[in-house]
């Protein structure tokens, strides 16, 4: 299978890691171009990635789903197929891939020209990132050592947070956080997928 990605996205950082846990051999491929605006031409309607050819010429999207569809390849899926921990699993994904939408629309917004700048905008994301880290912290006694369908978009989403939006120093603001992902990074599949060098 074909997986349509940059390793800098923290969403197609997610496809990347599950196949790994998965044994799922991918061809892993960035986009030949990016236009102007981002847009990713061809593979995703929507112009984002990742993308995943998962039967030839057609495409799944986006990351969650890609995930899912990943795990569910496994001999031994790690997201519960029923029960509230299924939910869990999918609420911690969500928060995890909430951090780096936050982080994300963060920086499309102050990378703009200063006159551009919309600062009530920018303080509604930087509001979303201290929470979402705020919560990470409360809840990372129960995030666990190994790796689990929640906590893959949770490390990927604190990563980005310290590549794009190193100012906010989410370590410091979660000590016990910062000591669980420092865990996940001596782990073979986050120094293998891991392409923020020393941002994080």
């Amino acid at each position: 299978m074909k997986l349509i990605c940059h390793p800098i996205s923290p969403y197609a950082r997610k496809a990347m890691i599950l196949a790994r846990l998965s044994g799922i051999a991918l061809d892993e491929v960035q986009p030949e171009n990016n236009g102007a605006n981002g847009y990713m031409a061809g593979d995703n309607p929507l112009g984002k990635i990742p993308a995943l050819e998962w039967q030839p010429g057609q495409f799944l999207f986006d990351s969650p789903v890609i995930c899912e569809y990943l795990d569910s390849l496994s001999d031994a899926p790690i997201l519960p197929a029923a029960g509230h921990m299924r939910f869990t699993q999918l609420w911690q994904h969500a928060l995890g891939d909430g951090l780096s939408d936050a982080v994300y629309n963060y920086r499309m917004e102050t990378v703009r020209p200063p006159e551009l700048h919309w600062d009530e905008m920018i303080g509604r994301h930087e509001t979303a990132i201290r929470n979402a880290v705020m919560t990470l912290e409360k809840i990372s006694p129960w995030l666990g050592e190994d790796w689990t369908f929640g906590n893959i978009a949770i490390v990927c989403g604190l990563d980005y947070a310290g590549y794009r939006a190193e100012h906010f120093n989410w370590k410091k603001a979660a000590p016990n956080l910062a000591e669980w992902h420092w865990q996940k990074m001596q782990t073979i599949v986050w120094q293998q997928t891991n392409a923020y060098a020393e941002a994080i």
